[in-house]
């Protein structure tokens, strides 16, 4: 049956992604047209405050740049002329009479490296309040299309939910990576894109319940004791999750907001993509967003016999 199916589908990620998260090289599928890069991510989680990424590991970051090639936010490319971001990054008035560049296919933001691409439109969620932080989630039309010819370029996956609730993703303990040139120690943006590792956090603990105002569309992720978080510069930029299953990376949130920058008490907030979906096509319509698994192997399909066979032997992992 589907729903059996798709259930054991879901548990089983979840499973490999709590059991794999000491992996430090993540190959994905490359064949995937969405949450694959030309170089695999590497990660040394045991890094505090994050660390420079591997080259052109991450082709979906964007710097969002204003006059003089300023940074001022992150994004992620969804589209071949859709760029998903904040919506606090441009709701400043302002930013409708400056030109916001889109550069893509670059870990730098000092040089000359791939596509400099004009916005042409803003749709900031029509459910954006900027004192909640609620609908913190903004697309960004480009005025012509990104070319992906070049393997340093190419889509994130949006959330297939396969039945389960969209409040529910992440689930709580999910381990997600979040990347940015944001702020560093060392306070200054970092001109070379930079990831961090964090978990998600259930909303009832203190650190995060003293900071998240709507549990549906959002959600918090930190490390204990603090030390590792998204800082200014990184709004507006990914928070992912990693499907084993697939070997795609996903889009989980949207870097929101926070207090201070990996303070011990204190989770960064993240606006939950899985809520966004169908606004985010109801925007992007054809222009090519890729869920995960769509065309892709669909490991849904497996026997329900063999399926359960692996998820048993996983469980047996847990007990021993």
């Amino acid at each position: 049956m589907i729903c059996i199916s798709q259930f054991i589908v879901f548990v089983t990620a979840v499973v490999l992604n709590q059991y794999l998260v000491q992996a430090t090289i993540f190959s994905c599928n490359t064949t995937a047209p969405c949450g694959c890069s030309k170089n695999a991510v590497n990660i040394n989680s045991r890094i505090v405050g994050g660390e420079p990424a591997a080259s052109h590991s991450w082709a979906w970051a964007v710097s969002l740049r204003v006059r003089n090639g300023l940074h001022f936010c992150g994004g992620s490319i969804i589209s071949p002329h859709y760029v998903l971001t904040a919506a606090h990054c441009v709701d400043d008035p302002i930013m409708s009479m400056l030109t916001i560049t889109a550069a893509v296919g670059t870990d730098s933001l000092t040089d000359s490296v791939g596509q400099r691409i004009s916005v042409s439109s803003i749709h900031k969620h029509p459910g954006y309040n900027k004192l909640t932080h609620a609908n913190d989630i903004a697309i960004l039309r480009l005025k012509k299309a990104i070319s992906f010819q070049s393997s340093n370029v190419g889509k994130l996956c949006l959330p297939a939910l396969n039945g389960i609730v969209a409040t529910d993703f992440p689930l709580v303990n999910s381990n997600l990576v979040a990347v940015g040139w944001g702020k560093t120690e060392f306070a200054d943006d970092s001109n070379v894109l930079r990831q961090v590792t964090v978990t998600a956090v259930s909303s009832t603990a203190p650190k995060c319940a003293n900071s998240i105002r709507d549990t549906k569309l959002q959600f918090c992720a930190a490390v204990n004791g603090g030390g590792k978080d998204t800082c200014q510069g990184d709004s507006g930029g990914p928070l992912m999750y990693y499907s084993y299953l697939y070997r795609q990376w996903v889009i989980a949130g949207i870097t929101s907001y926070g207090n201070g920058c990996g303070l011990a008490n204190y989770a960064g907030v993240y606006a939950r993509a899985s809520m966004y979906v169908d606004w985010i096509k109801s925007i992007v319509g054809k222009d090519g967003v890729v869920i995960m698994g769509q065309n892709a192997a669909n490991i849904s399909t497996m026997p329900n016999v063999f399926c359960l066979a692996l998820v048993s032997v996983l469980f047996m992992m847990r007990l021993f």
